[in-house]
């Protein structure tokens, strides 16, 4: 056996997976959504197990705050802003150039999830916020995909897979929790190690779902508190009155609930600020801009500016990230400033 060819060896002759199982991982394509700490720790190990396909779509840039947890990014990453599904793009290719890796610096929407996840067998989960978890369960029953729920804070997190047939998210929690009084990575911040632990349970569950032993998930979510040692096992069960695998209603991904709000990332000292359109012509607007800016930066997928004291990033599907506050209304003003609207 060659060097190249041992890259799974050690995996293979795990017997859950096999080479059968492998196989199945070769030909798989799992999209990550939200490249922060969960989805970089999940990425990574989806990447070096062989899945055969990784879709990466996050809509946040490297911030130095970020590298304590957010392990597939570096300092040069922080120092240049660069977006995070192409900075871990090319972090991952590094580890394994035999998957194939799609980049997509999004926000996922209603607009655009059916899009970006076509070709999805498993959704793995990194977001930072619920309205995104209960669209990717939209997503997943609709489609008859796996979805793995994954979150930490501070010191705990929990983890679970959706599969088809199974209960879904809703089954267990009809409504999101209210956004307000919950902890954030803002308010109570991230331990990285318990971003590692739930990380490779999410992960796990993935691979198990992905070689073919969707049989042997969770059966439920699991509840990790890494500093105490506490784990607690959540029982689900599939509800016969559940809105969306037994109603088929999908109001997160028809676009009935959620919100394209501006608001604050959980990642770092930013707000995201939807914009009207949903494509927009960087070269034009970049053309536009000229000298009203400084530090204007003309990038691909995205523009990058100063204003008042702000960072200023566009992104070409239709959104703006500004960094350095997170008052929304200031972001706002900064944004409609510097374009003119």
């Amino acid at each position: 056996m060659d060097d190249r060819a041992a890259r799974y060896d050690r995996q293979i002759r795990v017997p859950q997976i096999g080479a059968e199982g492998q196989s199945r991982l070769r030909q798989a394509t799992a999209a990550v959504v939200g490249l922060g700490a969960l989805g970089a720790i999940g990425a990574d190990l989806l990447a070096r197990a062989g899945v055969g396909r990784l879709i990466l779509i996050d809509r946040d840039v490297v911030d130095w705050s970020n590298l304590q947890r957010q392990s597939l990014y570096s300092e040069e990453d922080a120092a240049l802003g660069r977006p995070k599904a192409e900075a871990a793009l090319a972090r991952l290719r590094a580890v394994n150039s035999d998957i194939r890796l799609d980049a997509h610096p999004a926000d996922l929407t209603a607009e655009n999830a059916q899009r970006l996840l076509a070709d999805a067998d498993l959704v793995l989960d990194g977001t930072d916020n619920f309205a995104t978890r209960w669209l990717l369960n939209d997503w997943a029953v609709l489609r008859g995909r796996a979805y793995v729920y994954a979150g930490v804070v501070a010191t705990y997190g929990m983890v679970g897979a959706i599969v088809p047939g199974g209960p879904c998210l809703r089954c267990t929690w009809p409504e999101p929790p209210s956004a307000e009084g919950e902890p954030t990575c803002r308010s109570a911040g991230v331990l990285g190690p318990a971003v590692a632990v739930i990380g490779g349970l999410a992960a796990g569950e993935a691979l198990k779902i992905l070689a073919g032993r969707a049989g042997e998930t969770l059966g439920g979510f699991l509840h990790v508190d890494l500093w105490t040692g506490d784990f607690q096992r959540v029982h689900s069960e599939r509800d016969p009155a559940c809105p969306c695998c037994s109603a088929r209603e999908f109001p997160w991904l028809d676009g009935r609930r959620g919100t394209r709000a501006a608001e604050p990332v959980c990642g770092g000292n930013a707000v995201q600020v939807p914009l009207d359109a949903r494509a927009l012509d960087l070269a034009a607007i970049a053309q536009k801009l000229g000298g009203t800016v400084a530090a204007l930066q003309v990038h691909e997928r995205f523009l990058r500016w100063n204003a008042r004291g702000l960072e200023v990033f566009l992104f070409a599907d239709g959104r703006a990230l500004v960094r350095g506050t997170e008052d929304p209304a200031r972001a706002r003003a900064v944004v409609a400033e510097s374009l003119g609207g």
